[in-house]
Formats: structure tokens, sequence, C-alpha cells
């Protein structure tokens, strides 16, 4: 709020704006505001300052402070951050219900000359088609990427089954694979209940921790069943 108050018309914006959406709060020496106008950045004390011409109807007030819009935040920080990140902070932000990936792709429509841009389009392409609005976490989004890419069959995502709701799960496969780690799998012996409800229905149960599906994913794939050739007749 303090960097928002600096100057009129200041909105707290890009990594700053990114951290108080919470989709991502890397370490910073400097909070980022944008104010209305034209120049490059220039930093005034802890404050680093943007300027744009483009600001009218992309911010919004967030717990009481002046902030640039979801969209309008993951625009900007698209051309400072790498790639995976990126795509991180597009899933948290899906996961978090702060946009929809089809919200996105229109509003990127209209922006496409923009900084970011492209790379942000290029990051909507990879999650197109999936079911994200079915996602708990970061790690179930990222872990739908990765099967798809490896040309796996898609799991259904969070549906319950035997009365208890499973992470990934192929019916006729009978297979649940449970993404370990985060908010959602903290209590082993809940976990350790659910898995014996589901094997004494008949199910295979596999887990993987959400670590690995982020940098190990050919763990992932090893798990999940793969599409079997159909015969020729």
């Amino acid at each position: 709020m303090g960097a928002t108050l600096t100057a009129p018309g200041s909105v707290l914006s890009r990594l700053s704006a990114s951290a108080a959406w919470g989709v991502w709060s890397p370490p910073r020496s400097v909070e980022m505001i944008t104010r209305p106008g034209n120049g490059g950045p220039r930093r005034h004390g802890g404050v680093l300052v943007y300027r744009s011409l483009t600001l009218a109807g992309e911010c919004t007030s967030l717990r009481g402070v002046p902030t640039t819009s979801a969209l309008r935040t993951l625009l900007d920080v698209a051309g400072m951050v790498s790639d995976r990140a990126l795509a991180r902070m597009l899933r948290e932000a899906v996961r978090l219900e702060l946009f929809t990936v089809d919200e996105l792709a229109r509003y990127l429509a209209d922006r496409r000359h923009r900084r970011g841009a492209t790379r942000l389009m290029r990051a909507v392409a990879r999650y197109a088609g999936l079911p994200l609005e079915r996602a708990r976490s970061g790690a179930e989004i990222r872990a739908l990427e990765v099967l798809r890419r490896a040309d796996c069959p898609l799991p259904r995502l969070n549906f319950r089954i035997a009365g208890e709701e499973a992470d990934l799960s192929w019916p006729a496969q009978r297979l649940i694979i449970e993404v370990d780690g985060g908010p959602f799998h903290l209590d082993v012996g809940e976990d350790a209940r659910k898995q014996s409800v589901w094997e004494g229905a008949g199910w295979t149960v596999r887990r993987i921790s959400s670590d690995d599906v982020y940098d190990r994913p050919h763990l992932l794939v090893r798990l999940a069943p793969r599409f079997v050739p159909e015969r020729s007749a």
C-alpha cells in the first residue's frame, strides 16, 4: 500500500502484484508499481516505478490496494520470468480461479503485440483442453500436462471412488495415482485409510510426490497407463 501512495494513479504491478494475487512471490529488493504515462522504469528508494498508457480498465482494488488485474499482471511478468516460472504462475492463477484459460486466451487476442504476449500464448496452448477447473493444486495441473505430452490416457481429476476423492484415476485400468504433498496430503493416516478403501474396492493405488511431478516427471509417466494400439482385424 505504501508503494502505491507515492504518487496519484499508482497501482501495484508486476512481481509485487503477482505476490499480492498469490500466484508467485519471489524474493525482491523493491516493490513494483505502475503509473499512467510513458518512459522507462526508474527506481526511487525501495520502489521501482513503471509507466504505461494502457492501464485503463486493467486495474482493480485487491484488499484495498490498487493493483493491476490478474490478467494484466500475468502479461506484465511474462517478459520478466523464465518459461518454467511463467507456467507455474499460470497454473496457480487458474487453480485459484482468478481467471480461466479461455478468458486469458481472449484477453491476449487483443494484446498479441505487447511484450510477453507470445510467451504467454505459448503457455496457454500447453493447457488448452485440460480439465484445469477440477484441479486442487498446481502439481495436479502439471501432472495433466506431463501425461498429455507423454501420450498417456488422461485421467479423471478429483473424482470420488468408493466414496473418497482420488487425485488421478483411470476407470478402465482401475488405477489411482495420488500426488502427495501440499495442503491436501498432510495427514498420512488419512491417506492410508483412503488407500485401504480403494484397494478394498479393487483399485490399484500408486503414489508420487508433488516434487517428483515437477522435477522428475518421467516417474509419473512410468506409473501411468499407456494407450494400447488397436489390433487390426
